[in-house]
């Protein structure tokens, strides 16, 4: 069976995109096609703002249009009830403050726009992906520790083995992510099946009988 691959862009192709991206070589202007594209699928997700009030912190939205950063939170999160997208967002913020009671805007950001490149459709995939977020954070964190000049050996190891442990768990979320993006289907690829002068071949479920 012969593999599909990506037809290759034409000589025209390469001198339109280059053309629309003056100073840019024909696989950077590829590569910037490629990006504008994809902004241009999905809305970004909007900027959030802490403030301080009276009453404590206030998350806002850096938007024009606070109904429309609403809608882009839900292209975000993939979820239709806005109390699920505010419970999804708090739960982000929260996740990326260095403690609950100071939280921080710029990483808040980051991770509400690492669950938009997971790309959510539905509720099961909107709290997976948050849960993905919060364990590459936490197993890169580790890591991060691992690395740290004039830690024990203890320290360093205890450090390496969580960040191991998290990035397997990392690995088990991306498989039922797929699972359940395939809705239980499974692909079956079957590839260069030889078959001797005088042979048969079969190709599905083989039982074998008595005797």
């Amino acid at each position: 069976m012969m593999a599909k691959t990506k037809p290759k862009q034409s000589d025209d192709g390469d001198k339109a995109l280059t053309e629309r991206f003056p100073g840019a070589n024909e696989s950077e202007a590829r590569v910037a096609q490629w990006l504008v594209d994809a902004r241009e699928a999905r809305p970004s997700p909007p900027e959030v703002k802490f403030h301080d009030s009276e009453t404590g912190t206030v998350l806002r939205f850096e938007h024009e249009n606070p109904a429309l950063a609403l809608l882009a939170l839900h292209s975000v999160t993939g979820v239709r009830n806005n109390d699920a997208v505010y419970m999804l967002l708090d739960q982000l913020t929260r996740l990326a403050a260095s403690d609950f009671e100071k939280l921080d805007a710029t990483r808040a950001n980051n991770a509400i726009a690492m669950m938009d490149e997971l790309k959510p459709s539905d509720g099961p995939e909107a709290m997976l992906a948050a849960q993905m977020v919060a364990v590459h954070v936490a197993a890169m964190q580790c890591f991060s520790r691992a690395m740290l000049d004039g830690q024990s050996f203890l320290t360093r190891d205890l450090n390496l083995k969580h960040g191991a442990k998290l990035s397997r768990i990392y690995a088990q979320q991306v498989e039922a992510l797929d699972k359940h993006r395939r809705k239980g289907q499974q692909t079956v690829v079957v590839e260069h099946v030889h078959v001797n002068d005088g042979g048969q071949a079969i190709v599905g479920n083989v039982s074998a009988g008595r005797g």
